[in-house]
């Protein structure tokens, strides 16, 4: 039976369930009735992507893609909810870059296949007010995403065919569990190489609560992927964070640690280590922070941490060059400013680059972004991304334009 297929099968089979009723949901009196009165939404997502990288290749990429997603939810019944999503990501223009996929490795990667796509089909179950189950293919998006996340810049969004659970425990404390069964990469929907899905026998456990003014967070992520045997991976760790208060200042600050090594297959045996620190001030719009984060690596063994399952743009700067940890780690220390100007949310971020170990200098790079909610149904955003090389890969420069419609 094909994982399409089985994950039909796994949705529908649960459709019988009636269980606790969801104590919070305003229900429909019948399985027809909650098909019917469901909500359906229309996205569309255009972005020009423009990448220059003269030392490497001598030809520019630029990406005129659009992706269209609709999504579908039915109304509760009996603690049940259907979801489904359906993206389809087109080109305007003709391809000047390599999307993975179509051979044109003399230009820059956008990593943005074309094609339809199955994002989401899943059964939402709400046991209590305290218990819920979602199966099927689904977002998991924990924390910051540093370590799990959907990957939602690009246009293909990664997604997960898991059984997750969610259980809010006494004192405010939420344990948040899954299982997956196979990741659908950003690659997708097509196969190819780097591959659109891993197939997964992977756990994810996370709890997270306040001790007073500080949110506690634990998890363990065991990540176990028969076609990427080196990338399993058993990561605990913790972080806290928190939010002092003097009159209209806040000061965030952010501590997280974590340990990872191989796990199920990895032919590899290592040890690496994780570090973050964040400290900032914000009044009134205007905010300034400083960070720092080490990836480790295991110099013996010839391996850095790494996170495949993160949403990984959101760190180690825009341009995207450090996805897969450099062997001898990587180290990132950054300042980023905001500020409104006018309707129109403004960041500038600044990155240093290091080696963990070897010190080695991975050359330093510069982010800025621009985003301006125009209406209730439409936001623009403008980003741009330079990367001065060092000792590691090769000067690079990003350009976005993009428009989100939201129906």
């Amino acid at each position: 039976m094909s994982r399409h297929y089985r994950l039909a099968a796994m949705v529908l089979c649960c459709v019988s369930l009636t269980g606790v009723r969801g104590v919070n949901a305003v229900e429909a009196d019948s399985l027809v009735d909650a098909l019917t009165e469901g909500n359906v939404s229309l996205g569309v997502r255009y972005r020009f992507e423009h990448v220059r990288q003269p030392d490497l290749l001598d030809r520019d990429a630029n990406a005129n893609t659009v992706r269209t997603r609709l999504s579908y939810a039915s109304a509760d019944w009996s603690g049940l909810r259907l979801r489904a999503e359906m993206d389809h990501v087109g080109y305007l223009t003709e391809q000047r870059f390599n999307n993975t996929r179509n051979g044109n490795t003399d230009f820059p990667v956008v990593a943005d296949p074309k094609g339809a796509d199955l994002n989401q089909l899943a059964l939402d179950y709400q046991a209590s007010d305290t218990l819920a189950f979602t199966l099927g293919r689904q977002r998991i998006n924990l924390d910051n995403q540093r370590f799990v996340g959907g990957v939602g810049w690009r246009q293909n969004e990664q997604t997960f065919d898991a059984l997750s659970s969610t259980a809010s425990l006494p004192g405010g404390v939420t344990l948040r569990y899954a299982w997956i069964d196979q990741v659908r990469r950003i690659f997708g929907p097509e196969q190819g190489t780097p591959p659109a899905a891993l197939e997964s026998d992977s756990h994810l456990l996370n709890l997270s609560g306040m001790l007073g003014p500080v949110k506690l967070v634990g998890f363990a992520y065991a990540l176990d992927f028969d076609n990427a045997p080196a990338l399993s991976s058993l990561t605990t760790g913790v972080e806290l964070s928190g939010d002092a208060k003097l009159g209209d200042w806040r000061f965030p600050l952010v501590l997280a640690y974590a340990r990872q090594r191989d796990h199920g297959d990895n032919p590899t045996d290592y040890d690496a280590d994780y570090w973050r620190a964040e400290a900032g001030a914000r009044h009134r719009g205007y905010s300034l922070t400083l960070g720092y984060e080490q990836l480790g690596a295991d110099r013996d063994a010839g391996v850095a941490l790494q996170t495949p399952l993160a949403t990984m743009h959101a760190f180690q700067g825009f341009t995207d060059l450090f996805l897969t940890t450099p062997d001898d780690g990587l180290r990132d220390t950054w300042v980023r400013a905001g500020m409104p100007v006018g309707p129109v949310a403004l960041s500038v971020t600044a990155h240093r680059f290091e080696a963990d170990t070897g010190g080695a200098d991975y050359g330093r790079e510069v982010n800025i972004s621009a985003g301006w909610q125009a209406r209730r149904w439409l936001h623009l955003l403008v980003k741009a991304a330079e990367y001065d090389a060092r000792d590691f890969a090769t000067d690079t420069r990003k350009l976005w334009a993009q428009a989100t419609l939201t129906f």
